[in-house]
């Protein structure tokens, strides 16, 4: 086994975006909080990082490898002194030498079920036997197979549930993984611009829109590159394949999207309508309505302030302009929730959920800076289908800025 410290004269060996600095401090926080807690080691399993907003757990590899493989799931396992990477196939093998190998060993162990087996041979060669307290991440995301394997395997550790510790660490960045994001951002903005300039075009149809709007986050570097896209006159609700789309869209449509992009794992969004022609007054009205939401989310994202106040916010003037409750309107979707190395970052979900135990709020989450809150609004408006509006909010020393420059309110087309 190589410890981390071992490879920093031969760094350029390896194809990492972050400082090696910023990772090695990262990971000397993790053991740290390991040592806190009582734990000799830690295993995280994460899904394959492909499935986008659908997994939470790409993003513990991410951060504690530096990448996390796109197409399997992958596993690290972490010592005091030591740490692997377990990956699938040779193809995983070979990205996650180049880019994670400054970690430490990169073992191809096979498909995830074989994982707990061999993260318990690097536990065994490390010097930890029966009785070792190991905390273990992404267990909710397991396949059956692989959940059995993991409760055979590791029978003679005193296991704990150690998410919430990555899910606090995660919360307080460098500036160069805000600089990451900042570039996400910019890539959903870009998204944007193509996908309103495709839907001028003559002949332009749903499918075209979400091609031109896919292909060019990829074509700018990005991970992952995706969106939902709502084509007519009253868009009832999101789309995500070419076959709900229509064929043509017509001088009556509107377009609306949300881009979601990821570089180098740091997720961006952002959502906009545009219409062809003019907005009707209503729409236009329902638009700055949608921002002034936006722009009283942004106002409460100060350094020390419980993160809660964001959604409560939000939730308030809901009640006071939305036509419909929350549990009566047709379509409407979550109006916040923070981004990092997941689409969601678990760190920040509870204090962003409008139904959450608000008896738990006094020992919440505090804003900090380098926190990112994508602020979403949207609701149903009888006759004009779901409206929507969508930023990112980066919180720096004495409040928040949007960091997506997509030019807000409706777009004319």
């Amino acid at each position: 086994m190589t410890p981390p410290n071992t490879v920093t004269a031969s760094l350029e060996r390896f194809t990492i975006k972050l400082p090696f600095t910023v990772l090695q401090e990262r990971l000397a926080r993790v053991r740290s909080a390991l040592a806190e807690q009582g734990l000799d080691a830690v295993v995280a399993f994460g899904s394959p990082r492909l499935l986008g907003s659908r997994t939470k757990t790409s993003g513990y590899i991410q951060y504690l490898a530096g990448f996390a493989a796109k197409h399997t799931p992958s596993t690290v396992v972490l010592t005091a002194s030591d740490a692997a990477v377990l990956t699938f196939g040779p193809h995983e093998t070979r990205e996650c030498t180049e880019r994670s190998g400054w970690l430490g060993d990169v073992i191809q162990s096979g498909e995830q079920r074989l994982h707990p087996a061999a993260a318990v041979r690097f536990l065994s060669d490390a010097g930890l036997g029966a009785g070792s307290r190991i905390g273990v991440i992404g267990v909710e995301e397991l396949s059956h197979a692989t959940h059995v394997a993991l409760e055979q395997e590791f029978a003679a550790y005193a296991t704990v549930t150690a998410d919430s510790i990555l899910d606090r660490l995660r919360l307080t960045r460098a500036p160069e993984e805000v600089e990451m994001i900042r570039i996400s951002a910019k890539i959903s903005d870009a998204m944007v611009a193509a996908a309103f300039a495709e839907s001028t075009r003559p002949g332009a149809s749903g499918p075209s829109i979400m091609a031109e709007i896919e292909h060019t986050g990829r074509l700018l570097g990005a991970d992952l590159a995706n969106c939902w896209l709502s084509v007519g006159e009253e868009p009832p609700t999101t789309y995500f394949e070419f076959m709900e789309l229509p064929p043509e869209v017509t001088s009556r449509d509107r377009v609306q999207m949300g881009t979601t992009t990821a570089y180098e794992g740091y997720f961006g969004q952002c959502l906009r309508m545009g219409v062809r022609g003019t907005p009707s007054r209503e729409l236009a009205e329902y638009s700055e309505i949608l921002l002034k939401i936006q722009d009283a989310a942004l106002a409460v994202m100060r350094p020390g302030e419980p993160l809660h106040r964001v959604i409560d916010v939000i939730e308030d003037l809901y009640a006071k302009h939305a036509p419909f409750s929350r549990e009566t309107d047709p379509f409407r979707f979550q109006s916040c929730h923070g981004l990092g190395l997941t689409y969601v970052e678990p760190g920040m979900a509870r204090d962003l959920n409008p139904l959450r135990d608000k008896s738990l709020d006094p020992s919440g989450v505090l804003i900090e800076p380098g926190m990112v809150i994508e602020v979403h609004p949207n609701f149903t408006v009888p006759g004009l289908g779901c409206v929507v509006a969508g930023d990112m909010a980066l919180v720096n020393d004495d409040g928040a800025e949007w960091i997506t420059e997509s030019p807000r309110g409706v777009w004319e087309l």
